[in-house]
C-alpha cells in the first residue's frame, strides 16, 4: 500500500513537472505572439521597444531553462527566433552588418520553409515574417509531441536492438 501511495505521488510530481516544463515553453510563445500584437494594435512599436521586449524574452528563456523548465532543443530554436527578430530590426545605415544579417535571414527561412530567398528581391520582409510565425507553430507542435516523440525513440530503439540479434 505504502509503495502505491510512493508511486503515485512520484508520478504526479512528474506529471507536475512535464506539465510545468511545457507550459513554460507555451507561455514563451505567447509572450513573443502577443508582445508584437499589442505593438501592432496600439502602435507602440519602435526599435527600442522591441529590442527591450526581445532582451526581456530573451532573460525569460535563460532562467527557464536553467530551473529546467524549457530543454535545450526549445531554448536553442526559441533563441533563433529571436535573433532572427532582433536581425530583422537592426539599423544598419552604412551596410557594416547586412551580408551577415542577409545569410542569417536566408539560412532561416530556408530551413524552415526549404525556398531560398534573394534579400535583395521582393518578398523579403513578408518571407521572413512567414517563416517565423511558422517556427512559432513548429515550436508550438513540438511542445505538444514532446511525449509522442518519447514514445516513438523507444519504439525505434526497440527495432535496432532487434535487428542487432
Amino acid at each position: 500500500m505504502v509503495r502505491k501511495i510512493f508511486l503515485l505521488v512520484f508520478l504526479s510530481i512528474l506529471w507536475m513537472n512535464l506539465s510545468a516544463a511545457d507550459e513554460a515553453g507555451y507561455a514563451l510563445l505567447d509572450k513573443y505572439i502577443l508582445s508584437f500584437k499589442q505593438m501592432a494594435e496600439e502602435g507602440t512599436g519602435g526599435i527600442e521597444k522591441v529590442e527591450n521586449a526581445l532582451e526581456g524574452m530573451m532573460a525569460e528563456a535563460k532562467k527557464d531553462k536553467a530551473q529546467g523548465l524549457i530543454d535545450p532543443v526549445f531554448f536553442n530554436r526559441y533563441r533563433r527566433l529571436l535573433m532572427i527578430t532582433k536581425l530583422a530590426i537592426i539599423e544598419d545605415p552604412e551596410g557594416i552588418l547586412s551580408p551577415l544579417i542577409e545569410r542569417e535571414i536566408s539560412e532561416f527561412i530556408e530551413d524552415i520553409t526549404g525556398e531560398k530567398l534573394n534579400m535583395g528581391g521582393k518578398g523579403g520582409i513578408g518571407a521572413m515574417a512567414g517563416a517565423l510565425a511558422e517556427e512559432v507553430i513548429n515550436l508550438h507542435m513540438y511542445l505538444d509531441n514532446k511525449k509522442n516523440r518519447e514514445k516513438l525513440m523507444e519504439e525505434l530503439k526497440k527495432k535496432i536492438t532487434k535487428e542487432k540479434k
